[in-house]
């Protein structure tokens, strides 16, 4: 059996998402802004040599994905860490990407550029204005994630503890999350073309 190129995509749920621009936005377009966002996502990274998951434990989700032909992932452990471990354990696959579902940056071209150079390092990993980890892959098997605050830190440990060959990509499409106020403000001077196809 060929392996593959997985990608895990977090989705908490599509019950109150990117509640950090409820004074902006009302809960109905910021889940349409999510769905859209999960969507840009799936898309740019769809591949026939690439296995993309869903993780989540929201039955909204779980629809949603069925809806438009997304794998789902539901661990028996909660946590998003338990969850993601969980996955990684589970499906067989050479080289792999944790993707967060906010990053609306993402396109094609910069999709295959991420998972060219997941394929020649064990880690690539990127790191938020507040020091989470909106991208992480590689070809190196993890079994410890430390998703949460401070994250990329803590993932920055726990490779260099694992001597294995750590690759920091910057590129703002990788890092760009639209997690807040002043994300959103910033992202609608910079729209991308999947944006025009919804009304927010």
């Amino acid at each position: 059996m060929i392996k593959k190129f997985l990608i895990a995509i977090p989705v908490r749920d599509f019950i109150n998402p990117m509640s950090r621009l409820d004074n902006i936005l009302s809960t109905s377009n910021r889940i349409k802004l999510s769905k859209a966002m999960l969507l840009n996502i799936v898309q740019s990274f769809q591949d026939e040599n690439i296995e993309i998951v869903c993780v989540t434990r929201d039955k909204l989700v779980k629809e949603f994905c069925v809806k438009n032909n997304i794998k789902i992932f539901s661990s028996k452990r909660t946590g998003m860490n338990n969850e993601l471990e969980d996955i990684l354990d589970s499906i067989e696959y050479d080289h792999w990407t944790i993707c967060h579902a906010d990053l609306p940056y993402i396109n094609k071209f910069f999709a295959k550029e991420w998972i060219k150079s997941c394929k020649v390092s064990d880690i690539v990993i990127c790191s938020s204005k507040d020091n989470g980890t909106p991208l992480l892959g590689g070809s190196a098997k993890v079994t410890q994630l430390k998703y949460g605050q401070n994250s990329f830190e803590k993932h920055m440990k726990i490779f260099q503890d694992n001597n294995f060959d750590i690759k920091k990509s910057f590129n703002k499409e990788f890092c760009f999350e639209i997690d807040d106020e002043n994300d959103f403000q910033e992202f609608q001077q910079h729209l991308p073309r999947w944006y025009k196809n919804i009304n927010t």
